[in-house]
């Protein structure tokens, strides 16, 4: 996936830049449910609920079964989705009836990815969430000890009800004039220049993609193109090779992986296009050695009608290659080697970490960073993946500043900046010790720099950089909080998950917090991925695994979508 963004970079522009990435599985419904909860107690006169209630006797299928299949399962299992079986009709259920209790059981359905865990409590609920809930467990495993009895037809729920995986209220669609056939054993990155037509200034409410051939598109991305850049490396179909990115200053807004469903914000919430807007899809493809059925992706689209109250946006945060990179840094290591932290997942080790950190810069483009509520998070990584954490440390918590840090730069100011302020102080370190001054990328080098061009003595600066400030009173978020964790990843079943709270009560991320990624990877063959990964690569043995785009490369990148008030 062309990941490899950063969110300083992303987020200069964050009155133009929009979209969720929307990795995200099938169904919808707003019953939650936490790992590890108690199964209900069953017997064939009564069910014992997780609360203490029971249930009258008679569990059927049209009465108790189908309202559940309808809201957690028919989004995929419908017969024409993308499961390879229906779960529609009393036959279907009946047939799969001990197979999907089991899967139930086993978390491996329905799909959902983000798992409350002893180091990770979300504070909010999610949205759509599709787990099922200890009742409505003890539901099905009461129809299989009655023996599945069908019950009235009359007691059916509505036809209708099943959550739909298509965008509502469609304004545009847009593919490529020309079919795309991919073939060979090397997967191919294809850019399609394509013109939306949108003639005055509007605001994106909703996307989605939809993959014309799925068996061969690994993903897909889209990208704003305002100025219409991609026309100049298109050839005369309109289309270019593009690995590694579409090659233009592109505004990412929305994203297919397997099973996704459509990005739709509330409302209220849209992103700004520009007029005569242009946009570039960029697909990867993986033909596995195969000449593929013709592709023909395409994008739907739908609008606000008038200007929203909040701007939407979407950030990737991760990837980071080195300790200091584009305002990211790659943490050490326990596998790192003597030149410092270094991404690589040895072969044949079951648990590997990497772990990353960005700071949130304290001004962008001149102006101060607005307050960021998070609307939804997601994670990714690729086939050795295995468990990843997205959590944030809020900058009250800590200090900017460590000794180590400032000690250089002090060192280095006093002997080539003597007698200088304000600034000519920041004139002169930025010069005569830049690689002390690269030490300060994030907090600490806001903290530094805002303290001496209000004209703040070194000396003061640095011990109030280095001391802990106390949370502000107007700030009601936790000092540490943890925004999700996937401790079972699955390639196949990405999204982002959206927390069901309003708005203004989202999670806030501010100027100098510090986000934090972990990831941990499998790189052995009991990692059933590993082993499709290897035989894709004519491999039967793992090999190290690197950052990268390709099946066998790696990723550790958090998908933040945000919201903040558009400018009155």
């Amino acid at each position: 996936m062309n990941c490899i963004g950063h969110f300083s970079a992303v987020i200069s522009h964050f009155a133009a830049v929009t979209g969720l990435l929307a990795l995200a599985a099938c169904g919808s419904s707003t019953a939650a449910a936490g790992d590890g909860a108690p199964d209900a107690a069953v017997t064939t006169d009564a069910v014992t609920l997780a609360d203490g209630a029971t249930t009258t006797a008679g569990v059927t299928f049209h009465k108790d079964v189908e309202p559940i299949l309808q809201v957690k399962c028919q989004g995929c299992h419908s017969g024409t989705g993308i499961a390879p079986f229906a779960l529609v009709t009393y036959d279907d259920a009946k047939t799969r009836s001990a197979s999907a209790v089991a899967a139930i059981a086993s978390l491996k359905m329905p799909p959902w990815g983000a798992r409350e865990t002893a180091e990770c409590q979300p504070r909010f609920g999610w949205q759509h969430d599709l787990r099922v809930t200890p009742a409505e467990k003890a539901t099905l495993d009461a129809w299989i000890a009655a023996g599945t009895p069908e019950g009235n037809p009359a007691d059916a729920p509505k036809a209708g009800a099943a959550p739909t995986l298509a965008l509502a209220n469609v304004d545009l669609k847009v593919a490529p004039h020309k079919a795309y056939v991919t073939s060979g054993k090397d997967d191919q990155m294809r850019c399609f220049t394509l013109d939306p037509g949108i003639t005055t200034a509007t605001w994106l409410n909703g996307i989605q993609i939809i993959p014309g051939n799925p068996l061969v598109v690994h993903h897909a991305l889209v990208f704003l193109d305002p100025n219409g850049d991609a026309a100049k490396l298109a050839d005369a179909d309109g289309e270019y090779d593009c690995f590694g990115g579409p090659g233009i200053n592109g505004k990412l807004i929305e994203a297919w992986a397997p099973g996704a469903v459509p990005l739709e914000f509330p409302s209220n919430v849209g992103t700004p296009i520009a007029a005569g807007s242009k946009l570039v899809m960029q697909i990867h493809y993986h033909p596995a050695g195969n000449t593929a059925d013709p592709d023909t992706t395409q994008i739907l689209m739908r609008f606000n009608k008038t200007a929203p109250e909040w701007i939407g946006a979407s950030v990737l945060i991760g990837n980071f290659a080195s300790a200091n990179d584009n305002g990211g840094a790659l943490l050490p290591g326990e596998d790192d080697g003597p030149n410092g932290p270094e991404f690589v997942i040895p072969p044949n080790k079951p648990a590997h970490h990497e772990a990353m950190v960005f700071h949130l810069p304290a001004q962008l483009n001149g102006a101060a960073l607005p307050e960021l509520r998070v609307y939804g998070v997601g994670t990714h990584m690729h086939y050795v993946g295995q468990d990843m954490k997205v959590w944030v440390e809020r900058a009250f918590a800590a200090p900017a500043c460590t000794s180590a840090q400032l000690d250089p730069l002090v060192a280095c100011t006093q002997q080539n900046c003597p007698g200088a302020s304000g600034g000519d102080l920041v004139t002169c370190a930025t010069k005569s010790c830049a690689t002390q001054a690269a030490a300060l990328a994030g907090p600490c080098g806001d903290c530094i720099k805002a303290g001496v061009l209000a004209g703040s003595r070194v000396a003061d600066l640095v011990t109030a950089c280095e001391q802990v400030q106390p949370k502000p009173a107007t700030i009601t978020d936790p000092a540490t909080e943890c925004f999700v964790q996937t401790p079972a990843w699955d390639f196949n079943w990405q999204r982002i998950y959206n927390y069901d709270a309003p708005l203004e009560q989202l999670p806030i991320l501010r100027a100098g917090d510090a986000l934090n990624m972990r990831c941990t990877y499998n790189n052995t063959l009991d990692n059933p991925f590993v082993k499709i990964a290897l035989g894709l690569k004519g491999l039967t043995d793992p090999v190290a695994v690197k950052l990268g785009e390709t099946t066998l490369d790696e990723m550790c990148l958090a998908i933040v979508q945000i919201v903040y008030k558009a400018a009155p």
